[in-house]
């Protein structure tokens, strides 16, 4: 009897540890899933995260991915700088991107900075299922794609 309810108490303790471990939002066949990351490397880098996004829950904080459902979607995406690693973050640009969701579809947010320093920035979203620009500008496009 005290050995079921050990077992119990720590399966409990497992799940309420591992909830929300279960790692990287998948796209469904009525979902598609926008991803945030990295920008630059060790000298100057940081992030971008996603600030809002039409059609999502307006309670939501900053992410770094977020499910939504498909179609036109306008969003507004931070840009950090980090120094001493990630310990001091700062937000330095953001960018309003809009693009077309397509259900089962996974897209990646980046940046990268024009000129080394400047603070303006480059920022696209890419469908990671064939690295095709959706949204927003990449380094070496003209206009915005949407």
């Amino acid at each position: 009897m005290k050995i079921c309810k050990a077992i119990r108490c720590t399966a409990l303790v497992l799940t309420m540890l591992c909830f929300g471990c279960a790692g990287p939002l998948k796209p469904s066949d009525k979902t598609a899933v926008v991803r945030a990351g990295e920008w630059g490397k060790i000298y100057r880098g940081g992030y971008v995260e996603l600030a809002s996004v039409s059609g999502t829950d307006a309670r939501w904080r900053i992410r770094s991915e977020l499910e939504v459902t498909p179609g036109i979607l306008n969003g507004v995406y931070y840009v950090y700088l980090c120094t001493q690693g990630d310990k001091h973050c700062t937000s330095v640009a953001q960018a309003p991107i809009s693009f077309k969701a397509q259900a089962g579809h996974s897209y990646q947010v980046h940046a990268r900075e024009q000129v080394n320093g400047s603070n303006r920035f480059w920022v696209w979203i890419v469908d990671e299922a064939d690295g095709q620009v959706v949204g927003g500008t990449s380094p070496g496009t003209d206009q915005e794609k949407g």
